[in-house]
């Protein structure tokens, strides 16, 4: 294995990063080339590119030294039929391919895995510069030389090599982004050198890039929605007799402002001594980083605390109020995502004779998340008071009724609340905080605080070292057996995945229950006075996700409490009570080491029938993993009431305990592709494959985790080591016409067979002590209330827990694609792709545990002009709705729906001279908002509205 030492490093650091993109040259003569640059260029290169590919392959390639046609590597990709993205921050970070999202698609640079920061086999598209790739290529149908684990798509992203373009080169770009939403502008810059020396035996490159956003990012939220059967059927008068009941357990509005730095760096070198053989070393290195603060205020629901409830005909709750238990809260959240990435390869490409190639490949990828005090963290201030709660139909909910306090007939301010039933603070009297102004910052009083959790505070090492031997036998014949590739190697990856947080300790919640000043809890911390110099009033504006219905200031008022400085906030709490908020290591961590030994034939053959050129490759991938799995169980003890927070019970675990599990499996997958060329432009394609996909890392870790432990809401989780890898048997049909050197016309039909679908299931069941004694919970006493002392029972838990189906699952589709170039320098492209699964989520069945997620309709309309010196383009995408996770974000078994959206994007260029440029992109014109919802459509979930992007720079090359 390679270790990265301090020379490395100090190249990293000074080489930063970006990369630059050759262009294939077309010849005009016998020693002279012209360099196509442009769009034009780059799909010529991509019809090239799609056209010999062996199986269906679409491709995107570069415009220009430095220039891909997106600024995110994402974005590009949804431009190619039946890909489709999920956006964070208002850029793609991961894609879905026919239907299969991030974890079916295999994602390789140059052919290598790299290693990633996310706890699952997703790539992360916005950890890695545009300017750094000269192609890339998604391969729908599988090819026994590339890495398995795509059952939707194998994605090779190509970096250049100077040998393969000799002489010298430079460019570079100057970029400023501006923020529509945040009104910010940061910089972009890019810088790219290459040569070659000694006669072009000797090739250096060095690239480098840093991209800076300053983002703001506009959203409402409701985290899920839960069963409602604990609502007093008294309050049930408005109810139509519909069941099950889904209530929601929160609404909040939020503002979120991060701070994105992405930093990239690539070096090659190159030596090629003689014709037959050629040495490369390279060194890829990511550092990005996202530093986010949000401001929000929302509203916490109990549903056993309702009045006045009204459903619909599908059971969800469309109005109520409550008096007891409503807490109107200001959070103060940060959530940090901090990667490095850093990967060395080392390539021998021998031209033993003049038949035979040999290739050694050592690769090693390491990607590092840093805890940083659990990633995020979250500040819960407020009070209890009574409010109301409205679902007309609006895309926004509306709360009302929390700004003010109602005066009773003294005069005096009303908390809200009733003498029995309510909230009880701890000297036993009834909550007697009542609120004037909600603005006042006297108001708020400590709630939680609350340090990663929630699956969010995470550190994760993962480590990817491969050695591959390969080769290719050219017969030199155009009939027959035409090529034989084969190849062997073993690919090892080892992922530690850290929790951090400190919500195991109970200590977030010390002060949790809006105390008055004095009281003295349980534990014995007395509470104390926030500071109102602290907050400050946050105007979210009246624009504040103007984009909907009905705006969220015109729902609920979009002013609200701030508080400046978090951390000043936390470490104001350890020195009140004395007691330590930092995150520490978890019960949740986990070791997974998977190794996996391959071996692989592919022959390509050649003939004809009926006079038509027939072209097919046969080839078989045989692989063997071993994994071994490593985590900690923290054994449940307990379940009691939080003297404090009613809406709360306390954990009360034992000592961790370390547990293993062991699986492996092989695996043999055979791949056909069989082309027609029926005439010199009318192409057919055949393909026959079998692929797997292998289940997350997380899927498999072996210990049980508690989550949520409120009143009616207890749930946990567990992995299971045993999982199988999803295994899928594909067909693809497929005729293309071309007629132009990048026009083109096709059509294509796909099908697959999943089989071993990992469905994340759940059960409810009970646990026991270390003395296996029936944990039990608390449940209210006379007066309504959860005490310690009081009475308990049956602790029922929702365990969510992921098995491999016994149903197969077909998923099919259909994609038409036309892309056509006309002389005057006007051309477009129009793509769509229909899908289709036997495995949808229907809603009206409440006993629903199984659908294919990610399964949508998706289009692309793209308008391009191309001449002299101008260019500019205009491109729409659509996806339609499609069911993104079967479980919403506290766990709960309620499924996850993005609405319908599309997006329109603008570029235009401007050559100054023959090496300078400038140019103006415009990302998100028409300021689309992403919306979720639940299980039905007014059951609001999310609504986000990163606004408009604006990019303006000079670009040049020489």
């Amino acid at each position: 294995m390679f270790a990265k030492n301090k020379l490395s490093s100090a190249i990293l650091a000074a080489t930063a990063v970006m990369v630059y993109q050759p262009s294939v040259a077309q010849s005009t003569g016998a020693d002279e080339e012209v360099l196509v640059t442009g769009i034009r260029g780059s799909l010529e290169r991509a019809v090239d590119i799609k056209r010999e590919a062996s199986g269906v392959v679409d491709a995107i390639s570069s415009e220009d030294i430095g220039k891909f046609p997106d600024t995110n590597l994402a974005e590009s990709l949804q431009r190619i039929t039946g890909v489709s993205i999920d956006r964070s921050g208002g850029e793609g970070q991961s894609i879905t391919v026919r239907g299969f999202g991030p974890q079916f698609n295999t994602v390789v640079v140059n052919g290598r895995r790299l290693a990633s920061e996310s706890e699952t086999r997703g790539f992360s598209f916005d950890t890695f510069a545009s300017e750094m790739v000269s192609s890339l290529n998604v391969h729908k149908t599988a090819e026994a030389s590339l890495p398995s684990g795509g059952i939707g798509s194998t994605v090779n992203i190509k970096t250049p090599r100077p040998l393969e373009s000799p002489g010298f080169k430079l460019a570079g770009s100057l970029k400023a982004n501006y923020e529509d939403k945040s009104e910010e502008t940061s910089p972009h810059i890019s810088a790219l050198f290459s040569n070659t020396f000694a006669d072009d035996t000797v090739g250096v490159l060095v690239a480098a890039s840093q991209t800076e956003r300053n983002t703001r990012i506009d959203q409402a939220q409701t985290n899920q929605w839960q069963g409602g059967s604990s609502i007093p059927t008294a309050s049930l008068a408005g109810n139509t007799g519909a069941a099950p009941i889904l209530a929601p357990q929160n609404f909040d509005q939020r503002v979120l402002f991060e701070e994105r730095t992405r930093t990239n760096a690539n070096l090659v070198v190159q030596f090629a001594p003689n014709e037959n053989l050629t040495i490369t070393g390279d060194v890829i290195y990511s550092d990005f980083d996202i530093e986010g603060e949000a401001t929000s205020y929302g509203h916490w629901f109990t549903p056993s605390n309702f009045t006045d409830v009204s459903t619909d005909a599908n059971g969800t709750v469309t109005a109520f109020a409550q008096a007891a238990g409503q807490a109107t809260d200001f959070h103060s959240k940060t959530n940090d995502r901090l990667t490095e990435t850093t990967s060395f390869g080392f390539n021998v490409n021998f031209q033993a004779t003049e038949n035979l190639n040999l290739q050694f490949d050592l690769w090693q990828s390491e990607a590092e998340r840093e805890p940083n005090n659990g990633n995020r963290n979250n500040m819960v201030l407020g009070y209890l008071r009574g409010a109301s709660y409205l679902n007309d139909g609006s895309d926004l909910p509306s709360v009302f009724g929390f700004e003010e306090g109602v005066p009773d007939v003294a005069g005096n301010l009303d908390d809200g609340f009733p003498n029995t039933g309510g909230f009880l603070d701890t000297v036993g009297d009834p909550g007697t905080h009542a609120v004037g102004d909600y603005l006042d910052p006297s108001n708020p009083r400590a709630h939680v605080a609350i340090r990663g959790g929630e699956s969010t505070g995470l550190a994760i090492q993962d480590e990817v070292t491969e050695i591959k031997f390969a080769g290719e036998w050219d017969e030199g014949s155009d009939s027959g057996l035409v090529k034989a590739r084969f190849g062997a190697g073993i690919n090892s990856e080892t992922r530690d995945i850290d929790g951090w947080d400190n919500t195991t300790r109970n200590g977030h919640n010390i002060l949790a229950g809006y105390l008055e000043t004095g009281d003295v809890t349980a534990a014995g911390v007395t509470a104390f006075d926030i500071p109102d110099s602290v907050f400050e009033v946050f105007d979210a504006g009246s624009d504040f996700l103007t984009g909907l219905s009905q705006a969220g200031s015109e729902r609920m008022p979009a002013r609200w409490l701030y508080a400046r400085d978090n951390e000043a906030l936390f470490d104001i709490f350890e020195q009140e009570t004395g007691i330590d908020h930092d995150a520490n290591m978890t019960g949740s961590s986990i070791t997974v080491e998977e190794e996996v030994t391959f071996a692989y034939l592919e022959l390509d053959f050649a003939s004809e029938v009926a006079d038509m050129p027939l072209t097919a490759t046969a080839g078989v991938r045989i692989e063997s993993t071993d994994i071994t799995v490593d985590g900690t169980n923290v054994p449940l003890e307990d379940v009691v009431a939080n003297a404090a927070d009613q809406t709360q019970f306390n954990a009360i675990t034992g000592d961790p305990q370390a547990v293993q599990a062991t699986n492996d499996h092989e695996a043999l997958l055979p791949n056909l592709s069989v082309n027609l060329e029926i005439t010199e432009n009318l192409v057919a394609r055949f393909g026959a494959s079998q692929t797997l996909t292998r289940p997350t890392l997380r899927q498999l870790a072996p210990a049980i985790n508690i989550g949520t432990t409120r009143p009616g809401n207890l749930t946990a989780s567990s992995g299971n080591p045993q999982l199988k890898p999803f295994s899928s048997d594909n067909l693809d049909l497929s005729l293309e016409y071309y007629f132009g050197e990048a026009s083109y016309v096709s059509f294509g039909y796909f099908q697959k067979n999943v089989s071993d679908f990992i469905i994340n299931g759940s059960t409810v069941t009970t646990f026991n002590d270390s003395n296996g004694n029936e944990i039990t919970q608390p449940i209210q006493d006379e007066d309504g209330l959860f005490t310690t002392d009081g009475p308990k029972g049956p602790a029922p838990f929702t365990l969510a827990l992921p098995t491999n189906g016994e149903d197969d699952v077909k998923v099919d589709g259909i994609e038409v694609a036309f892309q056509h170039t006309l002389d005057m320098g006007l051309g477009f492209i129009v793509n769509a792709t229909f899908v289709n699964s036997d495995a949808e989520f229907d809603v009206n069945d409440f006993e629903e545990s199984f659908a294919v997620t990610g399964i949508s309709d998706s289009a692309n309309a793209v308008i391009f002009y191309e001449n002299g010196p101008f260019s500019g383009r205009l491109a729409y995408n659509w996806r339609d709705e499609f069911l993104q996770s079967l479980t919403q974000s506290a766990g709960a078994g309620e499924p996850v729906f993005v609405e319908a959206y599309s997006q329109v994007d603008l570029s235009a260029s401007y050559d100054i001279t023959e090496n300078v440029t400038v140019f103006l992109e415009g990302i998100n014109l028409t300021e689309e908002i992403v919306l979720t919802h639940g299980r039905f459509d007014n059951q609001f979930l999310d609504a986000s509205d990163s606004g408009r992007r604006f990019l303006f720079g000079v670009r040049g090359s020489f």
